[in-house]
């Protein structure tokens, strides 16, 4: 069985996760905040540098699967693949997240999930979901 890899990481996602917080006297607010990384250490005190920008191949769907889903009203079907990311996984599983298409945080970009992730064969080395947008007009 020929093993398959993220090919092209050339699309800037970002991923984010609802968080409540209470403030006495005022209530409670949601926000949606950008899940962060840790992409390496800066020398010579070897902290960490943290970024909320991750890079994922991003195919569009097409055929038969694109045709039930605009059907469904889904507007822009797609499938990301991308590296592994611990944090990323368990965000992915545990609650309602949303993908920003290009960093970028408006409507026009935003997407849900559309199915659970799978981490690629169990091997932590590849993860893959697929993501919806319905019509914003």
């Amino acid at each position: 069985m020929a093993k398959q890899t993220v090919k092209r990481k050339r699309t800037l996602i970002k991923i984010a996760t609802q968080v409540t917080n209470y403030t006495e006297g005022v209530g409670a607010s949601t926000e949606w905040q950008t899940i962060s990384v840790c992409v390496g250490h800066a020398m010579p005190d070897n902290a960490p540098i943290m970024s909320d920008c991750l890079y994922c191949e991003w195919l569009g769907s097409y055929g038969s699967v694109a045709i039930q889903q605009q059907a469904d009203g889904v507007t822009r079907p797609a499938r990301v693949r991308m590296p592994f990311v611990q944090s990323v996984y368990d965000a992915l599983l545990a609650g309602d997240v949303r993908i920003y298409l290009d960093g970028k945080t408006d409507a026009a970009h935003t997407f849900t999930l559309a199915s659970a992730a799978d981490n690629y064969l169990n091997e932590n080395k590849m993860l893959e979901f697929n993501v919806k947008q319905y019509s914003t007009r």
